[in-house]
């Protein structure tokens, strides 16, 4: 029978079934209706509550079960202050967090504030000349300055009193790419002022860099050095075009010699040359001029500029550590779950127990990791999740069974192994692979996602299935030694 005459029979079927209905309704709202009218009206009232309120009811309730867990939504976050994040502290620090790299951070913006220092860092490419630059403002410091590249090796701290009377503290950054270097940025952001060191037109990299700075919102001072090696003329066109490509205000970029020394290569003949070194002459005045103009009108800003870039320092080691215990507590509870699925599956004692103790078992973890990160997460997830993670496991189950047999070569001498031991190590590999699975889920998305969960959960698998084979074994043996004993 051709397709189009079936599909043409079931329409007309549905049509003959929907109209049948719709008469039925019709004809039993019709006789409740002549019922109701002479009824009195609380009974009518009360019929159109029930008429309208159960179909609504009824709603409300398949919606609450079957809708994913809603986020919450996030709240407006409080202007960060010391105050507030001394609150957070103390939270985090009964809650088991090592708070200690915060609370340095904290400590050392206090010092440096009590002192009335002014802290500038001096960055720039490898070779741009910033050792110089110290040792022109400081002649009297040991600085190492060499005409290689790469003579700064960490951050190193010079003292500097400014003509005004301030008191500056130079930090001499090594390296050229902040992204990479966390204790040089870190030292940036703690920073009033930064000076951006150049010895030409800026180079792609230089750009990046340059623009990284500027996105902390820290002020900047570009220097040009090396400058003698240009005219006056050619030194103006050069700033000009550096200050439209940055978009730095015309004083904050200014053209300097850091001195230092320089390798000269003289021809004494025919293929004979001779290397020697010389100093060269510094001028760093353009700097300290752009760099007082600041200390003179900004000083506040900077102030405060800086405050909020060292609380907010302060606050994200606070959010690294609190991550870091959370993981620690995470993988404290996969160990313990796993290694009770492992005795679970041991103690089962009639066919198909051990599935209802280790579906228990993973519906436990999951809402104690779900507490531990502060994520809700609804029944129908979890049974979702568990249903993914039971196919993921059924296609791979001789794989599993296999690697948790051979974990007992690891044991010479135990003798003839069940397989009820042997289906008890694959639960405690399945469990902690669904822990980390779960959790990696919960901390990432904030929400446990079913499907992106148990994707999760099989490449953990995958990956831990001989690691963690041995482990699980050996609690099993020792299981079995104990209940012979």
């Amino acid at each position: 029978m051709p397709v189009r005459l079936l599909v043409s029979i079931a329409i007309l079927i549905l049509a003959f079934l929907v109209l049948f209905l719709v008469l039925i309704a019709s004809e039993t709202a019709l006789t409740v209706w002549h019922y109701l009218k002479d009824a009195p009206l609380w009974v009518q009232v009360g019929y159109a509550f029930i008429l309208v309120g159960l179909p609504l009811m009824t709603l409300i309730l398949f919606w609450n079960w079957f809708r994913p867990a809603r986020k919450k939504k996030p709240e407006a976050e409080p202007e960060l202050s010391g105050q507030s994040l001394q609150d957070d502290l103390l939270e985090s620090a009964r809650q088991g967090v090592d708070v200690s790299d915060a609370l340095e951070e904290i400590r050392e913006q206090r010092r440096r504030r009590g002192s009335g220092e002014v802290f500038i860092a001096v960055y720039g490419e490898v070779s741009s000349g910033k050792s110089s630059l110290v040792k022109a403002l400081l002649p009297e410091s040991d600085v190492e300055s060499d005409p290689r590249a790469g003579t700064t090796t960490d951050i190193r701290h010079y003292s500097w009193q400014a003509p005004s009377g301030d008191q500056v503290v130079i930090a001499d950054l090594p390296g050229f790419n902040l992204q990479d270097d966390t204790p040089a940025l870190e030292e940036t952001r703690r920073a009033h002022l930064v000076i951006f060191l150049c010895d030409s037109d800026l180079t792609s990299s230089q750009a990046g860099q340059l623009r990284f700075l500027l996105d902390m919102n820290k002020p900047v001072v570009l220097a040009l050095n090396k400058s003698d090696r240009y005219s006056e003329h050619e030194q103006n066109m050069l700033l000009d075009a550096i200050s439209r490509k940055t978009g730095l205000d015309r004083p904050d970029v200014v053209a300097i010699s850091t001195g230092g020394k320089e390798e000269v290569i003289r021809l004494l003949g025919e293929d004979i040359e001779e290397r020697s070194t010389r100093e060269r002459s510094a001028d760093i005045a353009p700097l300290r001029r752009a760099v007082q103009k600041h200390l003179d009108r900004d000083r506040e800003l900077m102030e405060s500029l800086r405050e909020t870039a060292v609380l907010t320092l302060a606050s994200e080691k606070l959010g690294a550590a609190r991550d870091r215990h959370r993981e620690e507590k995470a993988d404290e509870l996969v160990n313990k779950y796993s290694r009770r699925a492992v005795v679970g599956a041991l103690a089962a004692v009639t066919p198909g127990s051990d599935l209802v103790i280790q579906g228990v078992l993973a519906t436990r973890l999951i809402r104690e990791l779900s507490r531990l990160y502060d994520v809700p997460v609804k029944e129908i997830e979890i049974e979702s999740f568990l249903k993914l993670a039971g196919g993921k496991v059924k296609n791979m189950t001789a794989l599993t069974l296999a690697i948790a047999g051979n974990a007992f070569k690891a044991f010479p001498g135990i003798g003839t192994i069940s397989g009820g031991v042997i289906h008890a190590v694959a639960y405690g590999m399945i469990f902690d692979s669904l822990g980390k699975a779960a959790a990696r889920t919960l901390a990432s998305r904030g929400e446990l996602r079913p499907y992106p969960a148990a994707e999760a959960f099989e490449d953990l698998l995958h990956d831990h299935l001989e690691s963690g084979a041995v482990q699980f074994a050996k609690l099993a043996v020792s299981r079995k030694d104990n209940d012979k004993s």
